[in-house]
């Protein structure tokens, strides 16, 4: 599945066809017509009523949108050109609330057009048709900001500053609600966000709606899902995970009680797959030559004075009109480590703070199996799955679905820029798969009985490849090898719990892509079926034989997306999973401890969030990596605690994240701006600073401990000013938490300590406390023109999280 952030999930064809006579289409998706050349006449029945027909008659430079599964008829006066665009329905559905959704005009006349609207539009065909892999970003951000003009904002019929208290509270509540559709809700967490009472709400509900809560976001939930059912073809499994009901079974019940429909009845409703019809690809005409007369001769725009609001230079506008979704693809998988390490107490209370705090998807844990014991019963061996149950027992209850490494996987430690095997197998490669092999039907059997099938059937499981060892001629298993292993796993595991999810390999980002390519093919070729892909990607390079940190500060950014472009080049419609991944692949670098790991982690998930479908930060504890050079409150290791669970500078961004609103409206390389409505917004700041050639090529880093300067590249401090249009009249509350070289950050007192040997209790709340972000807190006042205005002021290598709530008119 692409990304609900990537270009051809939301965009699914764009065309200009050239038509002389009369056709008639119907989509599966949403589709927009603009003639460029001569009139067209376009006739369609009503939705609602076959007998009533339709006729609009469109000139050049003229809109007509039209829903999924509606026949239209295209009736050409003479030879006329036009441009379709076909929007995927489930990326517009993610975009707008349901009631914007459904009061979509059908009909938008060029006379009613700004110009730059219509240039944007068509200059972003122009974009599209050209090359757009090389302007994708550029596209997405012209379509945010057209598809305004075609889904105008519902207009409330009083403004915010014009409603009593108990309507703007009605508003709060409900638009939280519709702005959190598809999640999961709990009565007193819901209150708790609200600032209200359980008790409250209850009565609330019955008093204004007559029912209790769990019915109304019961009812909300279905006539949301109507409108998936309606428009897309996502499957009904799909959309009843999507929307959190615990099966499919709950959703069909709960569907049927509501409209007396099937899930599968209401899709037929409104879905007929026989009356699909495309247009005829033979009429498509040469594209980029007509975009380049057309936007070098009609369309030439030289906006006049009045057609541009007069901004200075360092003023970001920020408007609702460029609103889109926020992935949650950063939270998606949280790195544990290898099962055994599990024995030590302190790597449970490090994974349940940091559950309870920031709350991820799925757990990855490697080598699981390897805790199954034996046991001689009746002279019969028979495999013990206690030690492993205590943990998924842990894990269940802290709401992480289990994400299964398996595979042959060292567990290794990074000393210098070479690996180190800290876990010595005793077994051969194959010998470990073979046994793998044996024990994982009897464990997945003992799962089904312990959790139940409804549960494991949610687990996803990953076959690891080491693709480092072969590129260095160390491994001992070939690829071909591990895909024969793969394909038996992959039919074990189905064969037990066919819901189940499996892929791998762990492409890493540092191999060259032909290497990739290469693999690809032997994959395709041997018709190998994975459900997702898996990366991992790190900061290292190598020049002339040597390797070291990469000097480019978008390296990994630029890496990804040409990795992601690649796989979605073979395999379209499957998932990608960056299942590892951080700057410093060594884990003895003291960057890892300090606030230059917390900048690159804000700026990764911002600039790579939207290309995949989950990423995973490598790793959670410093426990994972520790040794016998590590007896030290701070090493150089990748975690984001350290290994007595005091959190680093990272772990802060994971909070800050956390924080976030479900609606982007402002983004940048700097920031990211995020509401749930106009009553509340979150913006995250980030001035990034890279490192030099001397942190580059550096082992370890040391000199962080004392003249952290002469490792960063030269910068200044930065001064954002920012205005948030729309904003509702009245008194805010900014609430700005600062993560930089003295908040959040401890690395600078530890290398003060003259012992840390042994922390005595007060040692520890000290230092626990030092390493909190630095709070502070201040009011502004909106007024009539809605306006909210302020400016964030950035020291290098500092990250801001502002929270923006209003608290009074």
């Amino acid at each position: 599945m692409l990304s609900a952030n990537h270009l051809d999930y939301m965009i699914t064809d764009l065309a200009l066809y050239r038509f002389y006579t009369s056709t008639t289409i119907c989509l599966p998706d949403f589709g927009i017509i603009c003639p460029l050349k001569n009139n067209l006449e376009v006739q369609y029945h009503d939705i609602n009523d076959a007998n009533t027909l339709h006729s609009l008659q469109l000139h050049p430079h003229d809109f007509f949108v039209f829903q999924t599964g509606l026949p239209v008829t295209l009736i050409p006066d003479d030879m006329c050109i036009y441009l379709m665009i076909r929007l995927n329905p489930a990326f517009l559905l993610n975009l707008f609330s349901a009631d914007r959704f459904s009061s979509l005009p059908v009909c938008h006349l060029a006379s009613q057009f700004w110009a730059e609207t219509l240039y944007a539009i068509l200059n972003m065909s122009h974009l599209y048709v050209t090359n757009k892999e090389k302007n994708e970003f550029q596209i997405i951000s012209n379509l945010y900001n057209t598809l305004d003009s075609f889904f105008p904002p519902v207009v409330p019929l009083k403004k915010s500053s014009q409603l009593r208290h108990s309507e703007k509270r009605k508003e709060l509540i409900l638009s939280y609600i519709e702005n959190h559709i598809q999640d999961t809700f709990r009565q007193n967490k819901t209150a708790r966000v609200l600032g209200l009472t359980p008790q409250y709400l209850s009565a609330w509900f019955q008093k204004n709606f007559n029912c209790t809560f769990s019915d109304y976001i019961l009812n909300k939930k279905i006539e949301a899902i109507k409108l998936w059912l309606r428009y897309t073809s996502i499957s009904e499994i799909e959309i009843a995970e999507q929307f959190h009901f615990k099966s499919v079974d709950i959703l069909q019940n709960a569907m049927f009680q509501q409209c007396g429909l099937s899930l599968f009845q209401y899709r037929e409703t409104f879905q007929k797959k026989e009356t699909l019809s495309l247009p005829d690809s033979g009429n498509k005409l040469p594209l980029s030559p007509y975009y380049d007369e057309l936007l070098s001769t009609n369309l030439t725009h030289t906006p006049s004075s009045t057609d541009i609001f007069p901004v200075e230079e360092d003023i970001h506008k920020i408007s609702h009109k460029s609103v889109r979704y926020c992935p949650n693809s950063w939270k998606y998988l949280l790195n544990m480590g290898y099962a055994y390490q599990f024995n030590d107490n302190r790597m449970q209370i490090q994974l349940r703070k940091f559950q309870k705090e920031v709350h991820f998807k799925y757990g990855r844990i490697c080598r699981l199996l390897d805790l199954t014991t034996l046991h001689s019963i009746n002279h019969t061996t028979r495999y013990g799955f206690e030690n492993i149950f205590l943990l998924l027992d842990d894990m269940l209850q802290l709401d992480l679905i289990p994400f299964i490494e398996l595979g042959y996987k060292h567990a290794k430690i990074h000393f210098q820029f070479h690996e180190t095997q800290i876990l010595t197998m005793d077994e051969e490669v194959c010998s470990y798969y073979d046994k793998l092999i044996q024990i994982l039907p009897d464990f997945l059997r003992a799962c089904c009985n312990r959790y139940g099938i409804e549960t494991v059937k949610l687990w996803e499981f990953s076959v690891y490849y080491d693709f480092i060892e072969e590129y260095e001629h160390l491994s001992t298993i070939t690829f071909r090898q591990y895909m024969d292993y793969y394909q038996t796993i992959r039919s074990l595991i189905k064969s037990l719990v066919p819901e189940a999810k499996i892929g791998g390999a762990d492409f890493n980002i540092f191999l060259p892509f032909e290497l990739w390519e290469d693999k690809f093919r032997t994959l395709q070729d041997s018709q190998i079926t994975m459900d997702f892909i898996t990366i991992n990607a790190y900061g290292g390079v190598m020049t002339d034989s040597e390797i070291h940190l990469s000097l480019d500060s978008d390296y990994m950014s630029n890496k990804i997306k040409e990795a992601t472009k690649l796989i979605n080049s073979y395999y379209p419609s499957i998932p990608v999973l960056i299942t590892e991944f951080s700057f410093c692949y060594t884990s003895r670098n003291y960057l890892n401890d300090m606030i230059f790991s917390s900048c690159f982690l804000a700026s990764f998930l911002i600039e790579n969030m939207h290309l995949v479908k989950g990423m995973g930060y490598f790793t959670m504890s410093d426990l994972s990596v520790s040794y016998s050079d590590s007896w030290n409150l701070f090493f150089g290791g990748n975690g984001l605690f350290n290994y007595i669970g005091i959190p680093k500078p990272t772990y802060h961004i994971y909070k800050f994240f956390r924080e976030l609103g479900t609606q982007i409206i402002g983004h940048s390389s700097d920031y990211l701006i995020t509401t749930d409505s106009n009553y509340h917004f979150q913006a995250l700041f980030i001035n990034y600073v890279h490192i030099n050639e001397e942190a580059a090529y550096d082992i370890h880093n040391k000199k962080l401990l004392d003249t952290p300067e002469q490792l960063f590249a030269h910068t200044t401090p930065q001064t954002l000013h920012i205005q948030i249009e729309q904003a509702v009249p009245g008194t805010y509350l900014f609430k700005t938490y600062t993560v930089n070289a003295f908040n959040g950050n401890i690395l600078s007192y530890w290398a003060k300590c003259s012992s840390i040997t042994h922390l005595s209790k007060q040692d520890y709340e000290t230092f626990e406390q030092l390493a909190q972000p630095g709070i502070n807190l201040y009011t502004k006042n909106v007024s009539s023109d809605e306006l909210l205005d302020f400016t964030v002021h950035l020291e290098p290598s500092e990250v801001k999280l502002i929270l923006i709530d209003y608290i009074e008119n």
